[in-house]
């Protein structure tokens, strides 16, 4: 497996894990979601369920930035003394 087909792997899983919560934190439905991002709601249904998608790793580098995440999929770790 090459670097970009493994990057998207685990960009795809952490988006599965994280980007449902964050969505739910920006107060977004999916349609709404889909909408702002310029997706179709199946894209992001698909992204947050974690399906074996063929979307490329700039889609989902794009849906992770958009929902606040880095981009890995991950939330940003929270500043000194907010833990």
């Amino acid at each position: 497996m090459d670097e970009i087909e493994e990057r998207r792997h685990v960009v795809l899983r952490n988006l599965a894990a994280h980007a449902g919560p964050a969505r739910g934190r920006l107060c977004l439905s999916l349609d709404n979601a889909a909408r702002l991002a310029h997706l179709a709601p199946e894209v992001i249904a698909a992204i947050e369920n974690g399906s074996d998608c063929t979307f490329s790793l700039a889609v989902l580098t794009r849906v992770a930035l958009f929902l606040g995440l880095t981009e890995l999929g991950m939330p940003h770790p929270r500043p000194s003394g907010m833990e």
